[in-house]
């Protein structure tokens, strides 16, 4: 039988929502506080600032190309969570092992694939950015140790996905924040104590990356779990693989087109950068993670409502979806609220504690007060995107996302005359507005003109939450 400590389907809906998210939005904290570690320890790597910088923009450069790997494992991903979700709603555990062993060895072809690939090819890949010799040979560096962990690190998704379906997001955030904590402990001994530098942050994070891996492999083999009698080396079943696929699809190529054009972003940033060394992209690096407070933490309420929509959608208690929506929606809107707010008013605190460069920092504190406008729409367009998955509905909202980002390459181009690099980041804020509005825009439209949502009432109050359908 499916644990009935991880159904969805019947209870209080906003404590089961902050239940269900918590644990992912602490696996996103942490892996936030990861990267700022990262960058924190590079950025002071040594007692030359330009050097600091370097590194910086170094791992910012080979990390599109890991950013890239997210596609291939949000195609599995994001099919196997849905379905898992929707059979257990259904009480269906056949299916929903089945799904989740499918969903398993699918990305590991897929991983295997694009880890060699990134090895092979990293010396033509960083070819695509304009920068100083030394900083493309650390780029190169940097992408061919960490294609070596790339296996575990696309894999690792797609086993958090077997569990989260199910509601289950405590474990895969305790097993992802050893290999987290893994990561801040190795880094300052490779970085300051070994002097490796960019080459120490990369093999920190491989290892760091097959621990969790390992650590997910003996849960699965020692716990009662959907992959706890999963046949691995079993024919892959075309159907399920087929449906999977179908719905990670336009996610997959939404997060990889995504990637592209913020690559290409990059790229931009790197040629109107009349700053030394690099100090432009790394201000882009650096800032991006910091913005991450919000949309690391918004992905974690999305998987939670996801599987939360996904269960009652399954288990056809329509009034329970809404419900969750609506709280989702609320409570975050205020919490994107406080972080726009902290983000605009501490812009020059915050970034000088990664970077001190006098080239540098003015950026930093151009970027942060700029994109502080879009974080509240950045949150708003995560929960509906979690929802619409639920739902399987997942291709309105890659088409939305893809066509707002590829207006920033045009908006950019039109505004970098007038503001020049702050240009850049005015577009990337002005898509991500429009992006939030128009999901939501669709969202209320979609659910009005679908007949399983009509006629509910959701008058009220937050408190009475304990829905009999």
């Amino acid at each position: 039988m499916i644990n009935d400590k991880y159904n969805l389907t019947k209870g209080n809906i906003l404590p089961q929502l902050f239940k269900v998210s918590l644990p992912v939005m602490l696996t996103s904290l942490m892996q936030m506080a990861y990267n700022l570690t990262d960058l924190f320890w590079l950025g002071n790597a040594t007692p030359d600032k330009n050097v600091n910088n370097g590194y910086v923009a170094s791992a910012g450069f080979g990390g599109f190309f890991i950013w890239l790997g997210a596609a291939v494992f949000l195609l599995v991903k994001i099919g196997t969570e849905v379905r898992v979700a929707q059979s257990v709603g259904r009480q269906d555990e056949e299916s929903a092992r089945i799904y989740a062993r499918t969903g398993v060895q699918l990305e590991f072809i897929l991983a295997l694939i694009y880890s060699v690939t990134l090895f092979l090819g990293a010396n033509l890949f960083m070819k695509f950015y304009p920068m100083e010799p030394v900083n493309y040979d650390n780029s190169i560096l940097y992408l061919r140790i960490i294609s070596f962990g790339l296996l575990f690190y696309l894999m690792n998704p797609v086993f958090t996905a077997t569990l989260n379906g199910t509601g289950n997001t405590k474990t895969p955030f305790y097993i992802s924040g050893v290999g987290l904590l893994l990561n801040m402990i190795l880094d300052p001994i490779f970085i300051k104590v070994f002097h490796w530098d960019i080459k120490g942050a990369a093999i920190a994070t491989v290892i760091s990356q097959f621990v969790v891996s390992f650590i997910f492999v003996c849960y699965f083999f020692k716990k009662h779990t959907l992959l706890s009698k999963a046949k691995f080396f079993s024919k892959i079943d075309k159907e399920k693989a087929r449906d999977i696929l179908r719905l990670g699809l336009p996610v997959a190529i939404q997060s990889a087109l995504f990637t592209m054009i913020s690559m290409y972003v990059g790229r931009m940033v790197a040629i109107y950068d009349t700053t030394s060394n690099d100090a432009a992209n790394a201000v882009q690096k650096i800032g991006g993670q910091i913005e991450s407070l919000s949309w690391l933490t918004a992905a974690g309420f999305q998987t939670a409502l996801g599987a939360f929509v996904g269960q009652n959608y399954g288990a056809n208690q329509p009034r329970r979806v809404l419900k969750g929506v609506k709280y989702s929606l609320i409570s975050m809107s205020i919490y994107g609220v406080v972080i726009s707010i902290l983000m605009f008013v501490f812009a020059k605190t915050i970034f000088s504690v990664f970077l001190n460069n006098p080239d540098a920092l003015p950026l930093g504190i151009d970027y942060l007060k700029i994109l502080a406008f879009s974080q509240l729409f950045m949150i708003i367009e995560a929960l509906v995107g979690g929802a619409l998955n639920g739902l399987g509905k997942t291709v309105p909202q890659s088409v939305n996302s893809l066509g707002f980002n590829l207006l920033r390459i045009p908006m950019a181009f039109l505004f970098i005359p007038f503001f020049g690099l702050n240009g850049i980041w005015l577009a990337i804020t002005i898509s991500s507005i429009l992006k939030g509005l128009v999901i939501y825009t669709y969202y209320k439209l979609y659910i009005r003109k679908n007949k399983m949502f009509n006629d509910i009432d959701l008058s009220n109050n937050m408190t009475s939450d304990k829905i009999m359908v």
